[in-house]
């Protein structure tokens, strides 16, 4: 009989012990799957937060001009440097000289484009259009990020006029002024020429 109580009882906990195991195993299969989980939700978290993420606005670059490949063009510019230094000097010159109309030299004066005439004369040994309507139509059109001293800078100033300036940098243009009557400085950033403004074009 007592034999028998003995086995019952090694039997119960023998019973026991495996109840507890099992249970022990579904508690750590419910950790491992919850566990699971939280790492599949963290994961998926990062993902989406990867995609929503703003994108940096990126700077806008003007494209090169296509009349020359890129590198061509950068080497130009390199060696167009002291022939741009010399049209700035010579119209740095002219300050101060009178309007004329139909002008194209210091003793008489200037008009817009016989200014740009004597220019280009003078620093490149040619022969550019006589009129402003004529030089905007016949230069290369450049953009703002092309634009360096001795370009130039074209206006509408009404239904059938036109004017021009050469670009001096620092945003500046030297142009031969009606108001004024006089070669002078004036500033890309007036709301007069800005808002009469046709485009960049050069020669070089």
């Amino acid at each position: 009989m007592k034999g028998m109580s003995s086995t019952i009882i090694t039997i119960s906990l023998i019973l026991f012990l495996s109840g507890c195991s099992q249970g022990y195993r579904s508690n750590a299969k419910q950790i491992l799957h919850s566990n699971q989980h939280a790492i599949e939700q963290a994961q998926e978290n990062k993902k989406i937060t990867h995609v929503i993420r703003p994108r940096t606005q990126e700077k806008f670059v003007p494209r090169a001009s296509s009349h020359l490949p890129k590198k061509t063009q950068k080497n130009t510019f390199i060696n167009q440097k002291p022939t741009r230094n010399l049209m700035t000097r010579i119209a740095q010159s002219t300050l101060g000289k009178p309007y004329k109309w139909g002008g194209s030299n210091p003793q008489q004066g200037f008009d817009c484009s016989g200014l740009m005439r004597y220019i280009h004369k003078n620093a490149l040994g040619i022969q550019i259009p006589r009129t402003a309507a004529q030089q905007r139509d016949k230069s290369r059109t450049i953009n703002y990020a092309q634009l360096q001293p001795g370009d130039m800078l074209f206006f509408r100033t009404g239904k059938s006029s036109n004017h021009v300036g050469v670009y001096v940098g620092d945003r500046k243009f030297i142009h031969a002024a009606t108001g004024s009557k006089q070669v002078k400085v004036a500033s890309m950033d007036s709301s007069y020429w800005h808002k009469r403004f046709v485009k960049f074009g050069t020669f070089l």
